[in-house]
């Protein structure tokens, strides 16, 4: 039995992956739409691969018409920096890396109306979505420069250059303004939801938020459901997985080793969950959506000697990237780890993971220094620096698929 078992084996072994060549032969029968309507069913990993089987192939996929219909990639991660003269008005940018050119998508938002507003805020990004505080231009030019501007949400697809004026809510005082984020899953719906979340004055611990959706028309406002007194950071991306937006926060009073936290609210505010992240200690974290599966990862923080001129405590520590396989089960497992004892010489600056591939064990690194963007393969241990990254960076960076789809109901532009 075990010869049997080997031999059958070995000789499934033998059989050689089909060549790029050998699919392309394979495929010649069908017709571009029916290999289109076979792609739009695959990952968007794979459709990217199959870029390679053929020129003919790779001018299939890249036509702007077949861009519709086919899932898309991560392009890069949307930044922006502050103007020197006046920080009010800021530059977008999109850290490119994708192969290749940049993808055709005005992140500039030069196609709003600049006679309408005099500056933009970029909050967030979902799916191809971006979501703006857009800010009016005062309706005189004698307007006393010290007169609060007027101000409201947009969210807009730079990839079609049209957008949705989002209608004023209840009036929330500034100090008790909290987060914005977005909500969106094109494969679910063509819908999107606005939440802006409320916060105490004195401790900045949620207290409720306001929902926009797309399909009403209107806001709603829902009291927090939460037990415990929770800080959302306000400078980090947020993911919509399972209908529900997560964020990361911090539990009050502060613990310094234990207090990160995992919070989700549904769209209706019916639903809120506290879901406990695994403890980094003094650490910076981030979350993301991989492979169909939440990823947490932590990037441990040093603590200075005061005796000594360098930070020598950072190279024990371990920078971890841990997963949520069943999310039901709400249960953290452990899926890679680097000592920055490892990574320090692979970079020799310091960095910390900033975000994570959404199709690939990759994790991407922020230099805390060096302004410079890095990507590092859990699988095969490899660092690449990317690109150089521009100074005077806000600290929001958030993930970047763009989105060619006409799906968003009731846009202006083109």
């Amino acid at each position: 039995m075990e010869e049997k078992s080997s031999g059958h084996k070995k000789a499934r072994a033998t059989n050689p992956p089909a060549s790029a060549q050998e699919m392309a032969a394979a495929a010649s029968p069908l017709t571009d739409d029916l290999i289109v309507e076979i792609l739009s069913r695959l990952p968007a990993r794979s459709v990217h691969r199959f870029k390679c089987v053929s020129p003919s192939w790779r001018a299939l996929i890249a036509d702007p018409a077949n861009r519709k219909k086919l899932p898309q990639t991560l392009a890069g991660f949307l930044y922006s920096t502050y103007h020197w003269a006046d920080p009010r008005f800021q530059k977008f940018h999109l850290a490119n890396v994708s192969v290749g050119a940049a993808p055709p998508v005005d992140l500039s938002l030069s196609f709003l109306p600049p006679d309408k507003y005099l500056y933009v805020d970029q909050l967030d990004a979902c799916n191809g979505l971006l979501l703006c505080l857009c800010y009016m231009a005062p309706s005189s030019p004698s307007t006393d420069k010290r007169t609060p501007l007027e101000s409201h949400f947009i969210v807009c697809n730079p990839a079609t250059k049209r957008w949705v004026d989002l209608p004023p809510h209840a009036k929330v005082p500034n100090g008790h303004r909290g987060v914005a984020r977005l909500g969106f899953d094109p494969a679910v719906s063509s819908h999107f939801h606005v939440l802006q979340f409320e916060k105490t004055d004195q401790e900045d611990c949620v207290t409720g938020v306001n929902i926009y959706s797309s399909q009403t028309g209107a806001w709603k406002r829902r009291q927090s459901r939460l037990v415990e007194k929770i800080t959302l950071y306000a400078g980090l991306a947020s993911v919509f997985f399972h209908g529900m937006l997560h964020l990361l926060g911090m539990l009050k009073p502060m613990k310094l080793d234990d207090d990160a936290v995992l919070v989700a609210v549904d769209m209706e505010g019916q639903v809120w969950k506290a879901i406990r992240v695994p403890s980094g200690g003094l650490s910076f974290g981030t979350i993301g959506l991989s492979q169909g599966c939440l990823h947490y990862a932590t990037t441990p923080l040093g603590i200075v000697d005061k005796n000594k001129k360098e930070d020598t405590s950072l190279a024990t520590k371990i920078a971890s990237v841990w997963c949520m396989e069943d999310y039901d089960s709400k249960e953290w497992v452990l899926k890679h780890s680097v000592s920055n004892d490892e990574l320090g010489s692979k970079t020799r600056a310091e960095y910390k993971v900033t975000a994570i591939h959404p199709d690939r064990d990759t994790i991407f690194l922020d230099s805390c220094d060096v302004d410079t963007l890095a990507s590092y393969d859990m699988q095969h241990r490899e660092f690449c620096r990317i690109l150089n990254l521009k100074k005077d960076r806000a600290p929001l960076f958030v993930p970047y698929v763009p989105l060619f789809s006409d799906s968003l109901a009731g846009a202006d532009g083109q």
